[in-house]
């Protein structure tokens, strides 16, 4: 492989959760070689959506049909369902596309070059990478950065701090008023014990939980929330904080949290755990996750590196297919 920079598409429907992990992993990648990053936004019609991936690709077979022109990236990273069909369109133009997708395709992952899906998934195959959690952008250069920017902000409130990472109804999980109570119950009990505390909420969350959010922020001068306005401090609140609490929900917050290396509780849900349970263990057996009992305290760990270490195996994948190939 030359030392020429390769041109990797990002592709997704934009959801920050979702283009984020195939973002970080080709942000990753190009730490190690090389890479122009170009995302691109899939947007569809509603009906369109709605059909199956193998469908969609059926009936718009070509790059340009969701707006993938120009010369063909020697490297295409998708995530979520809406990046599968344009995947597929960019391999069938040019075969020597290397297709990623980031987690369970529910297909054949031989339609890929590589499937990287979470060990939770439970999938497998000679194309499959498998890591805990999911890719990210979480770096120590980021967090400093983004730490920096926000030192007005952070220095306004005192230390010790604590972060709360709040998601919100998913397909899994709901946030209903009695897991608000105890979430707000616990935010509550950490400013009592003399903590700073900055919220960030998802775009999952209900209004009316923001809104007691809101109303927490502006009855203390120790509380900082971020529900979407301005700049955001997200990458800062991982850096300025010494305790994250996250809702279980969000695998994305989850690992992201755990790759700062701090101390990481989790929040309840409603919901059944699922396939979400092997998270659960894995991370508690890695990083000593558990669940707020109302302590900030767990034993340490080394900070979660898993999207560096799928970065290499990419780049593994792409080195035989090219060897293969010549």
């Amino acid at each position: 492989m030359t030392d020429d920079a390769l041109t990797c598409f990002v592709i997704s429907d934009g959801r920050r959760g979702i283009e984020n992990q195939a973002l970080g992993l080709a942000e990753a990648a190009g730490q190690i070689h090389p890479l122009d990053i170009v995302t691109h936004k899939i947007e569809n019609g509603a009906a369109f959506k709605a059909a199956s991936p193998t469908l969609q690709f059926a009936m718009k077979s070509k790059p340009s049909d969701y707006g993938l022109t120009g010369i063909p990236p020697q490297i295409a990273i998708g995530c979520g369902r809406q990046a599968i069909a344009p995947l597929l369109a960019l391999k069938k133009q040019d075969p020597e596309t290397f297709a990623i997708y980031v987690q369970d395709p529910r297909m054949d992952t031989d339609r890929f070059d590589l499937v990287i899906a979470p060990k939770h998934d439970n999938i497998s195959g000679p194309n499959v990478e498998t890591m805990l959690g999911s890719p990210n952008r979480v770096t120590k250069a980021e967090i400093a950065g983004q730490t920096l920017s926000f030192k007005k902000e952070l220095n306004k409130l005192p230390m010790p701090r604590a972060a709360m990472l709040i998601g919100g109804v998913s397909k899994t999980h709901n946030l209903d008023k009695e897991v608000h109570r105890i979430h707000m119950e616990a935010a509550d009990k950490i400013i009592t014990q003399g903590y700073s505390l900055m919220i960030t909420t998802s775009r999952r969350t209900p209004d009316w939980a923001i809104k007691d959010y809101r109303k927490l922020a502006s009855d203390h001068d120790n509380v900082w929330g971020y529900f979407g306005d301005g700049p955001n401090p997200y990458f800062a609140f991982l850096g300025g904080a010494e305790i994250l609490l996250v809702t279980e929900d969000s695998t994305n917050m989850l690992t992201e949290a755990a790759s700062t290396g701090k101390i990481v509780l989790t929040l309840p849900m409603h919901g059944k755990a699922g396939k979400f349970k092997h998270l659960y263990q894995s991370l508690e057996a890695r990083c000593n996750i558990r669940p707020y009992d109302g302590t900030l305290t767990a034993e340490p760990y080394t900070p979660l590196k898993e999207t560096q270490r799928i970065a290499e195996r990419l780049w593994a994948h792409y080195e035989a297919r090219t060897a293969a190939i010549n």
